[in-house]
C-alpha cells in the first residue's frame, strides 16, 4: 500500500503546477499551396525591336516607360541577331527600332545570358503600330 501511495503522489507532483510552462497559444494555420498552381497572368508588351551585342547577340522589346523583355517568339518567328530583323511565319519582318506588340505570359522559370529583363513568353506578335 505504501508503494501505491508513493506512486500517486509522485503523479500529482507531476501534473502539478509547479514550475510548469503555461500552455503556448503559438497556434497558426499553413497556407495552402493553392496560389502555385495559378497560371500567370497574359499581358501585352509594346516596344521597340532592339538588337545588341551583349553575350553574342541579344534580341529585346523596351517599352515607352524603359522596361525591358526578352522575348521568346511562337513557333515560326525567327530573331536573325546578324541582321536585326524579327521574321515571322507568313514573311512579315520587322528590322530593328519597329513597333512590335506581343501578347503573353512574363516567363518566371527561364533564364537568360542576355540578362536584360524578364523573360517574355510570347503568344501572338504583331508587328507595326498597335
Amino acid at each position: 500500500m505504501f508503494v501505491l501511495s508513493f506512486a500517486l503522489l509522485s503523479l500529482a507532483a507531476c501534473t502539478g503546477d509547479g514550475g510548469a510552462l503555461p500552455p503556448a497559444d503559438d497556434s497558426f494555420t499553413l497556407p495552402s499551396g493553392g496560389n502555385k498552381s495559378l497560371p500567370p497572368a497574359a499581358k501585352r508588351v509594346r516596344g521597340v525591336l532592339t538588337f545588341d551585342d551583349i553575350e553574342g547577340g541579344c534580341a529585346y522589346l523596351e517599352t515607352a516607360d524603359g522596361s525591358k523583355y526578352e522575348v521568346i517568339y511562337p513557333s515560326g518567328w525567327v530573331v536573325d541577331k546578324t541582321s536585326a530583323v524579327l521574321r515571322g511565319p507568313d514573311g512579315v519582318e520587322a528590322q530593328a527600332g519597329a513597333t512590335v506588340t506581343v501578347e503573353g505570359t512574363v516567363a518566371t522559370d527561364r533564364s537568360s545570358i542576355c540578362q536584360v529583363g524578364p523573360i517574355f513568353q510570347a503568344t501572338t506578335v504583331e508587328v507595326g503600330p498597335g
